[in-house]
């Protein structure tokens, strides 16, 4: 799949909030996790911030323009929000069937981090207005409340928001085929392998695997296999890096 994120603001005159923290300064160290995590998946990334614009109106409009000229199927904005010090959480911004449910999707991520649900809503912003594919944008929770802040971690709210994206996955006759590009290891968790028990790693060559369900979790995918051939479960994690699911 190919993704147009759109890392908001950091774009001069278009500033982000100023808060107990930048918003310009949270919206870039997420940003660049869920584009490294979106490309270590597998996914196509274009990053729709722009380097320059005159003003406002011109950065939005580079942004949109950047995701309809590449043809992404799904755009991506990344934003956090500000009050008055009081408000709190989380709430993500779809104006099409297709991009709410991806939108319901990042915000149980989000909310399963112990932020506030503020909820899926419907707002004519211009990126959602003017983007040609389903769009979101992620209000991912304020920069100038002492309660989110507390929460906040870049990390976790980059792998929510991706998890969120791409991590569980579609109804589907079709199987799943786990593609291995490289030489790795089936394991039983997303621990490295040297801290596994030699016997719960399980050696996997390159080639075409079918397997039965697969979904992104930090930095691998958690696959499962139609029986217990390997290594006696049927369920192991992969590094998303060595491998593909199609």
């Amino acid at each position: 799949m190919k993704f147009g994120i759109d890392i908001g603001h950091n774009c001069p005159p278009d500033i982000g909030a100023t808060g107990i923290k930048q918003e310009d300064d949270l919206t870039k160290a997420v940003g660049e996790i869920v584009i490294q995590n979106l490309q270590k998946a597998g996914h196509t990334v274009v990053n729709c911030t722009p380097s320059s614009a005159t003003d406002l109106n011109d950065s939005l409009s580079k942004r949109a323009n950047k995701a309809n000229r590449e043809k992404v199927d799904f755009y991506v904005s990344i934003h956090f929000n500000k009050f008055n010090g009081t408000a709190n959480g989380t709430e993500v911004y779809a104006i099409s069937p297709k991009a709410s449910e991806v939108a319901d999707r990042v915000l149980d991520e989000i909310v399963g981090l112990g932020f506030r649900d503020r909820g899926v809503k419907s707002a004519n912003y211009f990126v959602l207005k003017n983007t040609d594919m389903p769009a979101i944008l992620i209000e991912c929770c304020f920069c100038d409340s002492p309660i989110d802040m507390a929460k906040y971690n870049a990390q976790k709210m980059a792998d929510a928001i991706t998890k969120g994206l791409i991590g569980k996955s579609q109804t589907t006759s079709k199987p799943h085929n786990l593609i291995i590009k490289t030489p790795t290891f089936l394991k039983p968790s997303t621990e490295q392998v040297k801290d596994l028990p030699k016997e719960s790693c399980i050696e996997i060559k390159p080639g075409t695997y079918p397997i039965v369900d697969a979904h992104f979790e930090e930095g691998h995918y958690l696959v499962e296999w139609p029986d217990s051939s390997k290594g006696n479960r049927r369920k192991h994690f992969v590094f998303a890096s060595h491998s593909e699911i199609k």
